[in-house]
């Protein structure tokens, strides 16, 4: 298995193997003033997006001066020095950034960088406000018209349309930062560079500071495609009035009570599909499962969730995931399950109190389908209700007395021997398909062809 070159090797080495995933954060502090720190918060996720999509247990490296540089500490300097050992960069296009002399530096600066690490496409703009259309001749003229000529020949990101979003929150933001990270990542991976130019060398030599980084994963096996769900609060429970309009009790949903989920967490896009699970089989000659999940009944595709799963089936896979990757996968807690299937709303169903208008995103007709035939909820997370039945790691509590309010999972109490399972599935009355309504099923049992799960990670 390849590993990353530290960055003090010699340049023959370094344009024939991956490079480091080391970046450099090139922005306008004014900007991000004026942005609230949008920006700040834009290079955090990602960072994290990229180290999803890479794999790897140890964090991305994408150097900011703001969070980078200690006070006392010489800034100039250390400027000069995180530009000396980053392999790729991220500009945020401005009228500030293009008329900042600094900004020019740091692009010109890695110019050199990028040509001893003999690539051409190390820098990856992000058009973050409108520049006005700007030209070396236009109303805004840049500080060096080579900075611009430059940038302008790199495909850019448009973001100028997302700038008044809260990056955490937005869906449209999380989609355009996970495609940026692939390409990074590609890019970074690609060992077929140029040889470096014997005229080009960096402005000052790389300092001797190896990079603490594992071997990565083959970006072949990525794991379920991840949605980042942001920190926040909400009321977990079925209010009575809405049992009452749906002619259900709910009384093991009661009593209302409010749970803060302090830290961002990733929960799978979809139930984990029928091919995802395939591989985990495969990969560990796992057979607890019985191979039920293979016969349900009606014909499947790989992108149909696998069910005739129990839940120590689930912790299996989870466990498995946790092994390939170096990342901590396993099963949602009933309350974070629920945060993420209500999205932000406050209604029985994310899209409202009644099921009508459900149909466009929950299946609920004669067997599974793909995962991705419907549409997703607010936070970007498809068939959170209808289609299966989704496993939780709580195990079953009559009622909410005494649950935790971090967002944890309940593991105290209870029926150690059920689970909860959280959802519905494509065989159920639709007005029990809602956010609060609750099941609890024996451990040991499969709820047939109605039951799946999918993961989160911390």
């Amino acid at each position: 298995m390849a590993t990353y070159p530290d960055v003090v090797t010699t340049l023959d080495r370094r344009v024939t193997e991956p490079l480091p995933p080391i970046g450099f954060w090139s922005y306008s502090r004014e900007d991000d003033r004026r942005a609230r720190g949008r920006l700040s918060q834009l290079r955090a996720l990602l960072a994290e997006q990229l180290e999803s999509v890479l794999g790897r247990a140890s964090k991305v490296r994408l150097f900011q001066d703001v969070s980078a540089i200690e006070y006392g500490d010489l800034w100039e300097q250390e400027i000069t020095r995180a530009l000396n050992q980053c392999c790729f960069m991220i500009p945020i296009l401005t009228p500030d950034f293009l008329q900042s002399e600094w900004c020019s530096k740091e692009v010109l600066h890695f110019q050199e960088r990028e040509a001893a690490l003999g690539r051409d496409s190390l820098i990856f703009p992000i058009h973050w406000v409108d520049t006005g259309h700007v030209t070396p001749d236009g109303p805004i003229k840049p500080f060096d018209t080579r900075v611009w000529q430059r940038l302008q020949a790199s495909q850019r990101v448009e973001f100028d349309h997302l700038s008044l979003e809260a990056p955490d929150s937005s869906i449209r933001i999380q989609t355009e930062l996970r495609i940026l990270a692939r390409k990074i990542a590609t890019t970074l991976l690609n060992t077929g560079a140029k040889p470096p130019s014997k005229s080009a060398a960096p402005t000052q030599a790389p300092d001797p500071i190896p990079v603490p980084v594992p071997a990565p994963v083959s970006p072949r096996f990525e794991g379920p495609e991840m949605v980042r769900i942001p920190a926040g609060s909400f009321t977990m429970g079925v209010p009575e009035a809405e049992g009452q309009r749906e002619r259900t009790t709910d009384d093991d949903a009661r009593p209302l009570h409010k749970v803060t989920i302090a830290q961002p967490f990733w929960m799978g896009r979809f139930p984990v599909t029928r091919g995802e699970y395939a591989a985990f089989v495969a990969d560990t000659n796992y057979d607890k499962d019985g191979g039920h999940w293979r016969a349900p009944g009606f014909d499947q595709t790989d992108r149909h969730p696998v069910v005739n799963v129990r839940p120590e089936d689930a912790d299996a896979y989870a466990a498995w995931l946790c092994r390939k990757t170096g990342q901590a996968y396993r099963l949602p807690s009933e309350a974070e399950w629920e945060y993420a299937a209500r999205a932000g709303t406050t209604t029985a169903r994310f899209w409202g109190e009644a099921f009508a208008g459900g149909e466009i995103y929950v299946h609920t007709e004669d067997s599974t389908v793909p995962v991705d035939g419907r549409q997703p909820n607010p936070f970007g997370l498809h068939d959170m209700l209808g289609h299966v039945w989704e496993w939780c790691a709580d195990p079953w509590h009559d009622n909410y007395k005494g649950a935790p309010t971090d967002g944890s999972v309940w593991s105290t109490g209870g029926y150690p021997a059920s689970r909860v399972a959280r959802g519905g599935s494509w065989n159920i009355n639709p007005r029990l398909i809602r956010a609060g309504f609750r099941n609890g099923i024996d451990y040991h049992l499969r709820l047939g062809p109605w039951a799946g799960f999918r993961v989160v990670r911390t």
